[in-house]
């Protein structure tokens, strides 16, 4: 006897009502709105849970303003807080279920992978960079501590915005090198100020005995300090021009032996005022493509940066040819200057020597670079205390697209 089929009765409406259930339910987990997360994997999606994600630790954790974030032990994000998300400007479901490494540069990601092995059986922290949606970077610091979920290893995770303490500290440091600024500003314009009012007063006086010699002397004497502060103006008016991007350079084709060698010829009595032989060998007919009042200036600064620390022993100023680029060195015998001065002697208000012991502004060096740069060259120094220094400019024969050009 043939058994009979019962029908199968199926309720459509049923198991659309199911479905549209469990989509909901997926939505949710992947929106951050249940504890749970769907990650999609080869294997198919497999779903974790967060049974401590209770909801007064939710509210807790979303209501900081630093990034917070649960991680898989492979360092897929489990659960992340909007503050996270805003930080690399993503919507929250698209940073839930990424690797962490995928927020990174690529060239961090070996480094990022290293702290998650590394933080799997320790706390640590560390800076890092994440990449938001436009490309742009955020400087962040990352805590991560290993913790448990289900019983399996997992991370957790503080990511910290160093934008604003950056942005402090630099602005910190603005101010101070300001407040340095003016003081030494102030120290340097009143120093020939007042020889000027001197020298001044002893004209006046010696004209009125009609003491001419006197007089002509004091005068001339008085025309070389108003010259030092029109220097000193004509240096604060060019870091103006050079942060503000005016720094204009006019290419022309000129001999470079010959502007060295003026240059030198007007530090000759400041040398052997300070006991030092000026030496120079700068063969004349080695044409560039130059601005010859600025680079006057740049080989100006680096004699008087010469004398000054000499210490009385020979300075050798030299030009040689090498290839398309010529390369002019300044050489003294001096003090010399110790590595850590040496990798910020070229920044701005920067000098070697406390300005109690030595005047200036700490300008002439940084003038110095930004103009053989304009000119599409480089200028670097060599150094050690008691050794001397010497500086050596690269400046290329021939015209080149610098910055200034391309914008």
């Amino acid at each position: 006897m043939k058994a009979q089929r019962k029908p199968v009765r199926i309720d459509v409406d049923e198991l659309r009502r199911r479905l549209q259930e469990a989509e909901e339910t997926l939505g949710a987990i992947r929106g951050g709105q249940v504890d749970a997360l769907v990650v999609s994997s080869p294997e198919g999606e497999k779903v974790f849970t967060l049974r401590g994600a209770e909801h007064p630790y939710r509210v807790l954790v979303e209501s900081i303003s630093e990034g917070a974030a649960t991680l898989s032990a492979d360092g897929t994000i489990l659960y992340c807080n909007l503050a996270l998300a805003r930080m690399v400007q993503r919507p929250l479901e698209h940073v839930i279920g990424k690797p962490l490494q995928d927020l990174v540069a690529a060239e961090l990601r070996p480094e990022v992978r290293e702290l998650l092995a590394q933080a799997a059986s320790e706390a640590i922290r560390a800076e890092t960079s994440l990449i938001r949606i436009d490309g742009s970077s955020v400087q962040v610091q990352l805590s991560l501590n290993p913790v448990k979920i289900d019983e399996q290893a997992a991370l957790g995770a503080i990511v910290t915005d160093l934008s604003e303490r950056i942005d402090r500290r630099r602005a910190e440091e603005a101010v101070h090198a300001r407040d340095e600024f003016i003081t030494v500003a102030s120290h340097e314009l009143r120093t020939p100020l007042s020889a000027l009012g001197l020298l001044l007063g002893l004209a006046e006086n010696t004209l009125a005995r009609q003491d001419c010699e006197r007089s002509c002397r004091a005068i001339v004497k008085a025309r070389a300090q108003i010259g030092r502060i029109a220097e000193l103006i004509d240096r604060l008016l060019d870091v103006s021009s050079i942060a503000e991007g005016r720094l204009k350079i006019e290419l022309k084709e000129h001999d470079l032996g010959e502007i060295i060698q003026d240059a030198a010829d007007r530090f000759v009595d400041q040398a052997e005022d300070a006991n030092s032989a000026l030496q120079v060998n700068a063969p004349t007919g080695v044409m560039a493509w130059l601005d010859r009042s600025r680079i006057d200036q740049a080989i100006s600064n680096l004699l008087s940066n010469a004398v000054k620390y000499g210490e009385g022993k020979p300075i050798e100023v030299g030009l040689e040819v090498r290839g398309v680029t010529a390369l002019i060195e300044v050489r003294d015998h001096g003090m010399g200057i110790d590595g850590e001065d040496l990798r910020r002697i070229f920044d701005r208000f920067e000098r070697s020597s406390p300005s109690r012991h030595f005047g200036g502004l700490g300008l002439g060096l940084y003038i110095t670079r930004q103009i053989v740069l304009q000119h599409g060259g480089e200028v670097h120094a060599e150094s050690s205390l008691g050794a001397g220094a010497r500086f050596i400019v690269e400046l290329p024969l021939e015209p080149v697209q610098t910055e200034q050009d391309r914008n």
